[in-house]
């Protein structure tokens, strides 16, 4: 069997060599046919080309996660909300809770990209002793409900052309310590937005500049942003960043494993409520200025195409504690003193999440 499967090979590539070595025989044009000359065609539209909000090498695009977040033990002390007054402190043995995020794009042409988000987290705290009537009102509100903050945001991308871009986004919020049985009012959403001007040379960066209204700080601000997406030309890492509120040096191991090392802000205004005067607050429009600066070390994970795993611990550091009244603009360089000024402690934290990707 294998000696004539060998002649079939054999007479294979002796009938093509023979055919090979033929001379074409001449094709005669029939006459009358006709010629076209396509050279005098013309395109009745214009394509235009546009560039992508993507670079390649980037870190997957998450359009659900679901995580867990938590923060080890840290001391906490209270300021009064009375010059006379005085509050005792109260450790934290630890800050844990739920975080959910959405980003799906509703809209997805080459021209213009439209996401819209979803976004909850919540920060549950767990003191050494347990708030009594007695403790400082914002500890009581503390241990009885925690943070939370549910928010909305729209994310739009225009590329001018192959090289320009534009960058739109808008968020709406709702932070305090409610609960979802006794919810927040939606007169005390916070609004948030940022426009971005940027440019795009080639396919593995793109950059911009633009403005931003922000709570990250704590306290309303209106700060300058830059943007940035950057992979070497080894593909082997590059840099994802939104400055101030973020930096990460991406390592890209292979397509299934990426490193990160970085930081990232977080913060807003939280409504600490007083309903029926039940913390016997000074007044009913106090809100919490919370930012932190968490320094990371991240592992992101490809469990399959569509999901990918993500641990990241570091050192959460305290930017802002602090309780003022309602809500307005606080610049940075603003040294007014705050209603109450607490010293809230540094601490390691850790997070996981699972998300699924866009393809």
């Amino acid at each position: 069997m294998t000696k004539l499967f060998f002649v079939f090979v054999l007479i294979f590539f002796g009938l093509s060599t023979t055919i090979s070595a033929q001379d074409e025989p001449i094709i005669e044009e029939e006459e009358g046919e006709e010629v076209i000359d396509f050279s005098n065609l013309v395109q009745t539209t214009e394509n235009k080309a546009y560039c992508s909000s993507k670079i390649v090498g980037q870190l997957p695009v998450k359009l659900f996660s679901i995580g867990y977040d938590y923060q080890a033990g840290h001391p906490f002390e209270p300021g009064s909300f009375s010059p006379s007054g005085s509050a005792a402190p109260n450790d934290i043995e630890n800050t844990r809770g739920l975080r959910l995020g959405i980003n799906y794009p509703v809209i997805s042409k080459n021209s213009f990209v439209l996401n819209l988000g979803f976004n909850y987290m919540e920060s549950n705290y767990v003191f050494s002793n347990a708030a009594t009537g007695m403790d400082n009102p914002l500890t009581q509100a503390l241990d009885n409900n925690g943070l939370r903050s549910t928010g909305f945001t729209a994310t739009a991308f225009k590329p001018i052309n192959s090289r320009k871009f534009l960058i739109f986004q808008f968020g709406a919020t709702l932070n305090g310590d409610y609960t979802f049985s006794d919810f927040q009012p939606i007169r005390y959403t916070r609004y948030s937005g940022a426009a971005i001007y940027g440019i795009k040379p080639n396919d593995r960066k793109m950059w911009g500049f633009g403005v931003s209204r922000t709570y990250l700080g704590g306290s309303l601000n209106y700060l300058p942003v830059y943007y940035m997406l950057y992979t070497a030309p080894s593909k082997k890492w590059g840099l994802e960043l939104l400055l101030p509120a973020r930096f990460n040096y991406r390592r890209n191991i292979n397509a299934k494993n990426m490193l990160l090392a970085g930081w990232e802000i977080e913060g807003n205004t939280y409504r600490i409520q007083n309903d029926e005067n039940q913390y016997n607050l000074p007044f009913n429009d106090i809100e919490l200025r919370r930012s932190e600066l968490r320094l990371r070390l991240a592992w992101e994970h490809a469990l399959s195409p569509q999901f990918w795993f993500n641990v990241q611990a570091g050192y959460r550091y305290n930017w802002s504690f602090d309780a003022d009244r309602g809500d307005f603009f606080r610049p940075f360089v603003d040294d007014t003193p705050f209603l109450a000024e607490n010293i809230l402690g540094n601490t390691a934290y850790v997070n996981f999440s699972i998300s699924w990707v866009s393809p």
